[in-house]
C-alpha cells in the first residue's frame, strides 16, 4: 500500500461534487486514451520497463497524481499527500487479443470502483494489440489509457497528462540508463503543492435575477409557475439495485480528410465544430424520437481562462451551460424532407446553439452555474434527492478540441494515431454523454457513453450513424 502523509488542502466546492458521488458509488472515472504505433528497434527494453521509468516524472509534473482524499462522507473532505506511490498500484499492462475492441476494455475500466484504502486516484493502463496469441512484437499498436477520478482533473487534464507523458517518453528515448533499474516506488514529497480550488482563484458573481430564477426553478410549486413541457431524457434516475452501474461505450471515428471538410464548412458558416456536431445530434434525435416534445443539453467548457490556470495543468475547472430545444425547433427539423432542406435545417440548429454558447462565454464568469455551488449545503443529499425523479438533461457534450502534438514533437519511433475521451455511466446525470477529441492533422473521435438500460441501443446506433454520415450530408 502507498504511504500517506500531510494534509494538502480542503476539497474545493466543485470537487465536492465528485467526493459525494464517490460516497454514493455513482461516478467512477474519466479516461483519455492515446493510440500509438511504435516501430521496434534492436534490443528494445520491455514496455513495462519503459513506463515504470516515466511514472516518477509524471508525478513530479502533476502534484494531483500524488494525493488522495479523506473524509468524503463529512462536510469538509481533505486532500492528503501520499508519501510514496508503488508503481504497481498505478501501472497495468494488458494484451488485447484479436477481436477485442478498445470500447469493450474502456467499459470494463469505467466500471471499476476506486479503492478507499488511501491509494492514488489514477491509473496508467497500457493495452497492446496482438496480431495473434503468440505475437510479442513491440511494434504492435498501443492504447495508452489515463484513467482518473474526476475530483483531481477535468477533461483537459487528460490531454495535459498525455503531453507530459510524451515529454517523459522523449527523455527515455534519449537516455542510456538501464531501464531495468527504474524505481518501483515514487517519493511524492518532491512534487509541488496542489493548485488552489476554483473559488480561491476567481470570483463567480451572480446577479439577483439569475439567482432568483434558479431558486424558482428548484423550489417553486408547479401550480404557481406552471409545469415545463415534457423532456425526453431516457429512463428516470433509479437506485443502483434497480439499474446497476454498467457503462456502455460506442466510439465513432471520423477520418482526417473528412474532419478537415467539416472544419471548413463550419468556418464558412461562422460556426464552431462543436456547434455543428450538436446540430447533427439534435437532428438525429428528432428523427429517431418523433414524439419527443423537447430536448435539453449540457455543454461543458473550461474556466481556465478565467482563473489563469495553464492548459498543461491537472485541475478540475470545468463548467457547463444548458440549451433547450423546444417543440418548434424539433418540428422544423422533422419537416425538412429533401437533402437541401435537411442541410439548411442543420445549419439553423447549429446557429441557434452557437448563439447561446457565445452568450454564455461572453458573460463568463458572471451568472455561472458553478457560482451556485456555495448554496449546496450537503452534496450527498443533493444527489440522493434526484433518485426517482426524471433526469434533468438529455445529453452532456464535452469537446476537448485538438491535441496539438505534431509528429516532429513525438519520440522518433512513436506515431500518434488517435485520441479517445470517455466517461463512465452517470446514474444521476444526463441520459447519455458525448465526448470529442481530435489529433492535429488526424482523425476525430466521438465517444457516446451511457448507463446500460437507460437509453435503448437503437437510439445510440442512430446517433453513431448520424455522426458518421455527417460529412457526406454536407
Amino acid at each position: 500500500m502507498s504511504e500517506t502523509s500531510d494534509v494538502l488542502r480542503p476539497v474545493g466546492m466543485l470537487e465536492k461534487l465528485y467526493t459525494a458521488r464517490q460516497v454514493l458509488g455513482i461516478y467512477n472515472s474519466v479516461i483519455v486514451t492515446a493510440t500509438y504505433n511504435v516501430r521496434p528497434k534492436h534490443e528494445d527494453p520491455s514496455f513495462y520497463s519503459i513506463f515504470c521509468a516515466i511514472i516518477s516524472g509524471l508525478v513530479y509534473r502533476h502534484p494531483s497524481l500524488g494525493c488522495y482524499f479523506e473524509g468524503e462522507d463529512t462536510p469538509e473532505p481533505e486532500f492528503r499527500r501520499l508519501k510514496t506511490i508503488k508503481v504497481d498500484d498505478v501501472l497495468q499492462m494488458i494484451d488485447l487479443e484479436k477481436g477485442e475492441s478498445l470500447a469493450q476494455k474502456l467499459q470494463v475500466l469505467h466500471d471499476q470502483q476506486w479503492p478507499v484504502d488511501r491509494k492514488p486516484l489514477w491509473k496508467l493502463i497500457v493495452m497492446r494489440e496482438l496480431q495473434s496469441a503468440s505475437d510479442t512484437s513491440i511494434g504492435s499498436t498501443l492504447h495508452i489509457a489515463f484513467v482518473y477520478h474526476h475530483v483531481i482533473g477535468d477533461g483537459l487534464s487528460g490531454t495535459a497528462f498525455h503531453t507530459s507523458l510524451l515529454q517523459e517518453l522523449e527523455n527515455i528515448e534519449q537516455t542510456s540508463q538501464d531501464l531495468r533499474e527504474a524505481p518501483k516506488t515514487v517519493d511524492t514529497r518532491l512534487s509541488t503543492r496542489l493548485i488552489e480550488p476554483i473559488e480561491k482563484l476567481t470570483i463567480l458573481p451572480l446577479s439577483w435575477l439569475f439567482l432568483i430564477k434558479q431558486v424558482v426553478q428548484e423550489y417553486a410549486p408547479r401550480w404557481l409557475i406552471g409545469a415545463p413541457s415534457p423532456l425526453w431524457a431516457g429512463l428516470p434516475v433509479q437506485t443502483l439495485d434497480k439499474c446497476p452501474f454498467r457503462s456502455r461505450v460506442r466510439i465513432v471515428t471520423i477520418r482526417a480528410d473528412r474532419v478537415e471538410g467539416l472544419l471548413k464548412e463550419s468556418k464558412k458558416h461562422g460556426m464552431t465544430l462543436t456547434s455543428l456536431l450538436t446540430a447533427a445530434l439534435v437532428s438525429t434525435l428528432a428523427d429517431v424520437l418523433p414524439e419527443a416534445p423537447r430536448f435539453l443539453s449540457m455543454t461543458a467548457y473550461t474556466l481556465r481562462r478565467v482563473t489563469g490556470t495553464s492548459m498543461n495543468d491537472m485541475v478540475n475547472q470545468t463548467s457547463s451551460f444548458a440549451t433547450t430545444y423546444p417543440a418548434h425547433i424539433l418540428d422544423r427539423i422533422r419537416k425538412a424532407s429533401d437533402p437541401a432542406k435537411r442541410v439548411e435545417s442543420l445549419w439553423n440548429t447549429a446557429g441557434y446553439f452557437h448563439a447561446q454558447m457565445q452568450d454564455e462565454l461572453a458573460r463568463c464568469p458572471h451568472d455561472n452555474l458553478v457560482g451556485l455551488l456555495p448554496y449546496v449545503s450537503d452534496h450527498v443529499k443533493y444527489y440522493q434527492k434526484k433518485i426517482g425523479r426524471a433526469r434533468e438533461a438529455t445529453w452532456e457534450l464535452s469537446n476537448l478540441g485538438v491535441f496539438r502534438q505534431t509528429q516532429d514533437s513525438l519520440p522518433g519511433r512513436w506515431r500518434l494515431e488517435v485520441m479517445t475521451f470517455t466517461q463512465g455511466a452517470q446514474p444521476v446525470g444526463s441520459a447519455f454523454a458525448v465526448n470529442c477529441v481530435s489529433v492535429q492533422g488526424g482523425p476525430l473521435t466521438i465517444a457516446i457513453t451511457w448507463q446500460d438500460s437507460v437509453v435503448h441501443e437503437d437510439i445510440i446506433d442512430a446517433l453513431a450513424h448520424g455522426f458518421t454520415d455527417l460529412p457526406c450530408l454536407l
